[in-house]
């Protein structure tokens, strides 16, 4: 048992002697610059000037400036079309399984594998974690996860929600660690990079204090990283060791510094989101698909990567909000290597934003916006001052497509257009005429040509509709609240979903400039309307839970049982999630190994009421996992 003192300190490691590792994490020894004068001023001032050239830039040369505005588009135009032809080049990747290479089969054989994950939770609903956790135990080798449960010191209910998950879970993961982060003002900030770095570093002291077997030629340790309300596909980490063994078929060196993205879709009861939040996870996954794994851009919520490359980096800089964001940029400066972002060619779910009202809606959609864009702010600032200039033509590649994606592609290109393709009275128009015998017709070329960048635009939004289509089907997931004239209206809607989605990009940054560091923080965006799953059932309590706990709570339990067959329906009622099946007459069931049986309990061993317990069945899509029973006693 690993336990951890109540204000984030870290246990003194046991008897000098390295597990497994040449070496310990790279120590944190940063400090908080300047909270104002920082690089995210020029990032704000260079994205105001290029969303509003056509405006300023229209006083200087007027009689000109329609031709540079032509060429503009047409730069958006092909930026899109490349980020729409990657999507669905690597779609057609997930639908195709590749065949290992001989070497890479060799190393199958030979090499055992642990998976760190690490699960964060804060403001998120219980059961929305119990979800998460759901789909990690329907892994067919979920002996070899160590699961890290990393909660906030200040995340409410906390005693209680670590009885539920402890008493839920402790006797099905092999390894379980509940993990507790006090904020060190000093040195970090609230969010998920401080968090998880605090739950990382608690991952490695267990995995030195257990002993856990590791050398380069027979065992290897990745990390996995994901948000709350992520849903692990069954075969995620099987096809993550299928990767990692093509990407390292010689089992005696160093793992390559490389990093797995799971293509991330966003259908859990997406088809009742509102049409800007729709609108906005389609293209997501799409930009995704094509835009941050192509262009090797960052990584986004769910994803992996070896041990040694955590270790070499010191995992997660604690100073910054949000961690995928920065992830890559870090990991380059500090190994002096591209480090590539690679397709894990095994989908993932992930939450959308979600309220229980429309405004609700709107301001998580609006804070999410507005986080990614500090995000994106935050890494163009660490790029500047800590690249050391390697690799050079590389990093400089990298910088100029990240400021051309989350910059000008995302915050500048629709306001950009839209003032492009208005009328100026300075301005010198060339027009268009088209006559014929009886009449004519004369346009100005910017009025064709925005009504033409608008076509294409309604193509690439077509082509983000068409892989939700295709991912339905590969997530087997339904969607009874989708009918073909909803779809038609937020395809059409799209255009202007994308104009605000620009809007508060622009706002948010420009705000960013006075504000400062404070409003670099990760904000939880709210998950309470996913609550309404049924597959947890809710226990209402007034009992108080003991005040002594665990706050790192370690079990090893070899006898997790596994996927089992049953015939039973529920009248068609949806029991999990509603990225799930909602039907489960039709529901797939994953093959069978067996299991004992035992009574379910809504209490702990001492007879303390919790949140709720363990279901009888998961589900991912229509494919079901059936819970199997351990013991004799409650869970």
């Amino acid at each position: 048992m690993l336990t951890e003192s109540n204000h984030g300190t870290e246990t003194p490691l046991l008897p000098s002697r390295k597990a497994f590792s040449e070496s310990d994490p790279l120590a944190d020894t940063g400090k908080f610059g300047n909270a104002y004068w920082r690089w995210t001023i020029l990032y704000a001032l260079l994205i105001f000037l290029i969303a509003t050239f056509p405006f300023w830039m229209s006083f200087i040369i007027p009689d000109s400036i329609i031709v540079i505005n032509c060429i503009a588009l047409l730069i958006f135009a092909l930026i899109w079309g490349s980020i729409a032809f990657n999507a669905v080049r690597n779609l057609h990747r997930l639908e195709t399984a590749p065949l290992p290479s001989i070497n890479a089969l060799s190393a199958s054989l030979n090499r055992q594998f642990s998976h760190i994950v690490i699960v964060p939770c804060y403001l998120d609903p219980i059961e929305v974690l119990f979800d998460c956790l759901g789909s990690l135990l329907m892994q067919p080798n979920a002996s070899s996860l160590i699961v890290v449960v990393a909660f906030e010191a200040k995340t409410p209910d906390l005693l209680l929600k670590e009885k539920t998950i402890y008493e839920a879970f402790h006797q099905y993961f092999t390894h379980l660690i509940i993990s507790i982060h006090t904020v060190d003002r000093q040195n970090e900030i609230a969010g998920g990079c401080s968090n998880k770095n605090y739950a990382l570093r608690q991952a490695y002291q267990y995995i030195q204090k257990n002993e856990l077997k590791y050398s380069f030629n027979k065992h290897s340790i990745t990390i996995t990283t994901c948000d709350t309300d992520s849903l692990f596909h069954p075969n995620y980490f099987r096809v993550l060791e299928m990767v990692y063994n093509q990407k390292n078929p010689i089992l005696y060196e160093k793992p390559a510094n490389v990093v797995w993205q799971s293509p991330l879709f966003y259908n859990w009861d997406l088809d009742e989101r509102p049409f800007f939040n729709r609108v906005t996870c389609l293209m997501r996954s799409m930009m995704m698909l094509g835009g941050l794994i192509s262009f090797n851009l960052n990584p986004m919520s769910v994803f992996s990567y070896p041990l040694e490359l955590g270790l070499q980096v010191g995992f997660i800089n604690p100073r910054y909000g949000v961690d995928d964001i920065i992830a890559k940029v870090r990991w380059m400066c500090l190994t002096n290597e591209q480090v590539p972002i690679e397709l894990l060619p095994i989908p993932s779910i992930s939450g959308p934003t979600i309220g229980q009202t429309i405004v609700q809606e709107y301001d998580e959609w609006a804070r999410q916006i507005r986080r990614w864009i500090i995000g994106s702010s935050e890494s163009f600032h660490y790029f500047v001052i800590h690249f050391q200039g390697k690799p050079f033509f590389y990093g400089l590649q990298w910088f100029l497509g990240f400021f051309t994606y989350y910059a000008v592609l995302l915050c500048c290109a629709g306001i950009y257009s839209l003032l492009a393709t208005l009328p100026y009275p300075w301005v010198m128009n060339y027009d268009i005429t088209l006559t014929s015998s009886s009449s004519s017709l004369s346009f100005s070329v910017m009025t064709y040509l925005g009504l033409v960048y608008l076509l294409f635009q309604y193509v690439i939004f077509g082509i983000a509709f068409y892989i939700d289509y295709k991912a339905k089907q590969l997530l087997t997931v339904k969607e009874n609240h989708l009918y073909w004239w909803k779809n038609l209206l937020h395809w059409l809607s799209a255009p202007i979903v994308l104009l605000i989605y620009s809007l508060i990009a622009f706002c948010s940054i420009v705000s960013f400039i006075w504000k400062g560091k404070k409003m670099a923080r990760h904000d939880m965006a709210a998950k309470a309307g996913l609550e309404k799953s049924k597959g947890v059932t809710m226990v209402v309590t007034d009992i108080p839970v003991d005040e002594e706990r665990k706050q790192v709570v370690v079990t090893e339990n070899n006898d997790i049982g596994g996927f089992y067959n049953d015939e039973q329906t529920v009248n068609g009622e949806k029991r999990r999630s509603t990225s799930t099946s909602k039907d489960l007459r039709n529901s797939k069931l994953l093959p069978s190994s067996g299991a004992p049986t035992v009574n379910q309990e809504r209490k702990d061993g001492d007879g303390n009421q919790l949140l709720c317990y363990l279901p009888d069945k998961f589900y991912f899509g229509e494919y079901c996992y059936h819970v199997p029973k351990i013991g004799g006693g409650g869970v």
